[in-house]
């Protein structure tokens, strides 16, 4: 009965979270895609008018500060809000986290500091992408995914350390767990069995979200009939509710694949 409790008031906390997002983006989607009126049809470049009857620069400045601005907050609160979900589990709390207006700007923070351990990654993609830009145009791209597959081991090797060192800071709350590179990827490739067991669960818990975002949009787009804005405001709340849930589930399955390689137990001696 507690778990059925349990996954009630996630699946509530979920959908009251995707509302909330839903409200601004289906703003933003009146704004670029809702029909002119009439008497706004002026001719102003390469379009006529738009619905806030306002010139051209002005509705661009609007719509893209607007997205721009949405997309970063929250995109970094939802990267906030399942670090604070990682952190929950490993310190034996099944509960989601309260919301938090602060998520957005821990979420920016643990981006930024992420940034540092992507930096020799980021570094061999400038490189190989100017190594490239300087081969003739018939073996330009060839030899690009070449140079990218060569590279692929190290970048998985990477993505599995990264994955060890966010545990790890959710652990012992120390953001410089977050830079030991050598290290943690030392301890993901000890740990390799449950490394690859991870990353087949998290392709899979994708893969699922994508085919239910997939086949939402199809359904909704049967609905001739449907007003543009419901249209709006159901696709957006479908892609949120499945951006969380996939979300969550990804911050559950890393917890567990730190609690299966020790790092709970190490942290708490």
């Amino acid at each position: 009965m507690g778990s059925v409790r349990l996954m009630l008031a996630t699946a509530l906390r979920v959908v009251h979270i995707a509302l909330w997002m839903t409200i601004p983006t289906t703003f933003w989607l009146w704004l670029v895609l809702a029909e002119t009126p009439v008497e706004c049809r002026l001719e102003y470049g390469w379009y006529q008018g738009n619905v806030l009857c306002v010139s051209e620069d002005a509705h661009l400045w609007i719509t893209f500060g607007l997205f721009l601005l949405g997309f970063l907050a929250i995109a970094s609160w939802i990267y906030g809000y399942s670090f604070d979900i990682l952190s929950r589990t490993l310190h034996g709390e099944n509960r989601l986290p309260p919301l938090r207006m602060m998520s957005a700007v821990e979420g920016c923070g643990l981006f930024c500091m992420s940034l540092k351990y992507w930096l020799p990654a980021i570094a061999y993609l400038i490189v190989i992408t100017i190594l490239a830009s300087t081969l003739p145009l018939a073996t330009r791209n060839h030899s690009y995914h070449a140079l990218l597959m060569i590279g692929a081991p190290f970048m998985l090797a990477m993505y599995w350390g990264h994955l060890v060192s966010l545990a790890r800071y959710a652990v012992s709350g120390e953001h410089t767990m977050l830079y030991r590179r050598q290290q943690n990827m030392r301890l993901a490739l000890t740990n390799l069995r449950a490394a690859l067991a991870l990353t087949v669960l998290l392709f899979i818990v994708s893969i699922v979200c994508a085919v239910a975002w997939t086949g939402l949009s199809v359904f909704l787009g049967s609905w001739r009939e449907l007003d543009f804005m419901i249209e709006a405001a159901l696709g957006s709340f479908a892609f949120y509710f499945a951006l969380l849930a996939w979300s969550i589930a990804c911050s559950q399955l890393i917890a567990r694949y730190a609690i299966e390689i020790g790092l709970c137990t190490s942290f708490r001696r």
